[in-house]
């Protein structure tokens, strides 16, 4: 047995795997280790002693000692070996594809079920909202035949600024009127500017809400409407000359008499209409009529010159653009349903491609946990023979009488040390195997299934309305 330390020399090498705590157990340092047992030493003091006698059947203390030590330095790797593999063997359980199939099956189902919701649901209204759509486009067309209109609608796009223009002559007005009523007033311009906002509000809201409207029929198709819109045009020209210059002559007799002015102002304008005191009130009969005829101009100008073209126009647009709002934000959806699987999809593949590389790894790295445990047990094994039969030798070779009969036979442990769960996976590998190869053509599948639905909804978009760009993903074309 002298070459005992030949023997268990590959047993003491750097260890294979990264540090853990059964890489750290199973390392022994023999050389160290002989010398901490004092095994040379006690060999000799059991020797001078005769000891153990040359009928002894079983190990003496010593020995015992060696055997002790080895046998529970296997039993603690045992343990480390046994609770390692019961979180790598679960580990390996929950690192399966199941759950991403079904997450691909239910994430389908789901947004097939949207898809067709969407289909059904959005179609109606759309169909609708087509529907009356159609119905005022045929209005308008026949409104333009029987009209005999052959030039588009021409209409400000917004009214804000017509409404500002209006505004801004109503506000000019209403302190230009003060600047002239001040004088007779005690508050003097801020009192003369109240009247006047009343007097302005009349002159160029009457000019722009209503004569607008009624001008407009001067261009009608129909000539009795032509004639009696320059007959509204002609009668409101003598009432705005006479409505300003009543408010002319009520400023004369204001700045004279401004409790009675205004039965003493409609009676001079009876009797005197082209009469006015001064320059003040002539200004003010001039600035009057010529407000009236901007709030005139403008408010002919926010719609079309033909009476009712531009107001039907208006509402066609509307609908046009309330149609089209709603079928772009119904392809919206559905686009967004199509990406957000497709993007799904690309994420569960890739957990797939994840997952199956780490079950080999583990299923891998189980296999070298248990070859390392087999080492080390094998290295304990050989060390404590290695360790028992050196004790034997020096203890024979300074006897005198003869060494016991069990010297000859190598050291067995009393405990058997067995492991749980070291199967070797091949079948779940294998399971795993055939749902990785095939996850790719899964997926596949239940893309196409919600292409073909993309594709559905188009094609139904198609049959309302012609002007729908035709749809065909890549995905579906590649299958047919």
């Amino acid at each position: 047995m002298a070459n005992w330390q030949t023997k268990i020399t590959g047993f003491f090498a750097a260890p294979r795997y990264a540090a853990n705590t059964l890489t750290v157990e199973c390392f022994i340092a023999a050389d160290r280790l002989f010398a901490e047992l004092e095994i040379h030493k006690k060999a000799i003091e059991a020797a001078t002693k005769e000891l153990p006698t040359s009928d002894a059947a079983k190990p003496d203390g010593n020995e015992r000692e060696i055997q002790n030590y080895f046998e529970q330095r296997m039993a603690t790797i045992n343990k480390i070996a046994n609770e390692g593999l019961s979180r790598r063997n679960t580990s390996i359980t929950d690192t399966h594809l199941q759950s991403e199939r079904a997450a691909i099956t239910n994430l389908s189902n789901h947004s097939k079920l949207e898809i067709e919701s969407l289909m059904s649901r959005e179609c109606r209204e759309l169909m609708s909202l087509k529907q009356e759509r159609d119905e005022l486009d045929a209005e308008y067309q026949r409104f333009r035949t029987a009209h005999r209109l052959k030039r588009m609608p021409h209409y400000p796009e917004s009214q804000l600024l017509n409404f500002a223009i209006i505004l801004v002559f109503w506000l000019v007005e209403s302190v230009g009127n003060g600047y002239f009523f001040a004088e007779g007033s005690e508050l003097g311009l801020l009192g003369g500017v109240a009247q006047a906002v009343i007097i302005a509000a009349i002159n160029i809201s009457t000019a722009f809400f209503i004569m607008s409207g009624l001008i407009r029929y001067k261009n009608h198709l129909v000539r009795w409407k032509r004639l009696c819109a320059y007959l509204a045009l002609l009668i409101y020209g003598f009432t705005a000359l006479a409505f300003n210059l009543l408010v002319a002559h009520y400023r004369d007799l204001f700045t004279l008499d401004s409790g009675n002015a205004d039965h003493l102002a409609l009676q001079q304008f009876i009797a005197k209409p082209f009469v006015l005191a001064d320059l003040n009130s002539w200004m003010l009969f001039f600035m009057g009529v010529l407000f009236s005829l901007f709030a005139l101009i403008d408010g002919y100008k926010r719609d079309d010159a033909y009476p009712g073209y531009g107001k039907l126009h208006k509402r066609l647009a509307s609908l046009h653009e309330d149609y089209e709002e709603q079928r772009n934000d119904v392809i919206a959806q559905v686009e967004n349903i199509r990406q957000n699987f497709l993007e799904q999809l690309e994420l569960m593949t890739q957990a797939v491609a994840m997952k199956h590389t780490r079950l080999v790894h583990l299923v891998e790295e189980k296999q070298a946990f248990i070859s390392e445990y087999e080492q080390g047990i094998a290295t304990f094994m050989t060390t404590a023979n290695a360790f028992i039969h050196r004790y034997r030798d020096i203890n024979q070779a300074h006897r005198h009488s003869a060494a016991p009969a069990y010297f000859s036979q190598d050291w067995k442990p009393n405990r058997k040390f067995s492991l749980r769960g070291n199967h070797d996976d091949i079948e779940q590998v294998k399971a795993q195997q055939a749902l990785y190869l095939n996850f790719p053509g899964y997926g596949q599948q239940r893309a196409n299934e919600i292409e073909k639905l993309y594709v559905q909804f188009f094609d139904r978009l198609q049959q309302m309305d012609p002007n729908v760009p035709n749809v065909q993903t890549a995905a579906f074309a590649s299958t047919g």
